[in-house]
């Protein structure tokens, strides 16, 4: 864990201010999306579907850029608690296609955000998001 913090703080150091970065409730309402999005997925892989890593790789990595942007930004826990506990109570008041657009928007972004990252963002990025798979994995 103090690994993770120090990696986390040396992010923050070296990462150039961001520019066109969604601002931190915008970030958590993704972070909720996502986390929507990827539970049901993440249920058939704690139950032995070893195909459904494929499918949950992307939007935990999406999920992890948006936390990331966020970081960088100066928003810790437990204000990124609160802030994605109130995406989530906003968005369980949206119908299904609605919140699947969210979903799908979010996705999006998110691997934008990858993508415009740098090497050592997206490096650290991609290993949390394996970490937080192997976590889910071993929960089954």
């Amino acid at each position: 864990m103090r690994r993770l913090a120090l990696i986390s703080t040396a992010l923050a150091l070296v990462a150039p201010a961001a520019h066109a970065d969604p601002n931190p409730t915008r970030a958590a309402y993704c972070v909720a999306a996502l986390k929507a999005r990827a539970e049901p997925v993440a249920q058939r892989l704690r139950g032995g579907e070893t195909a459904a890593e494929a499918q949950l790789l992307p939007i935990v990595t999406a999920s992890f850029a948006f936390i990331g942007t966020a970081y960088k930004q100066g928003v810790r826990s437990p204000q990124a608690d609160d802030l994605v506990k109130a995406a989530e109570q906003a968005q369980a008041k949206l119908p299904p296609s609605e919140l699947g657009k969210v979903q799908d928007t979010c996705q999006a972004e998110g691997q934008h955000l990858l993508a415009s990252a740098n090497v050592f963002e997206r490096q650290f990025v991609t290993h949390a998001a394996h970490a937080r798979i192997d976590r889910l994995r071993k929960r089954s």
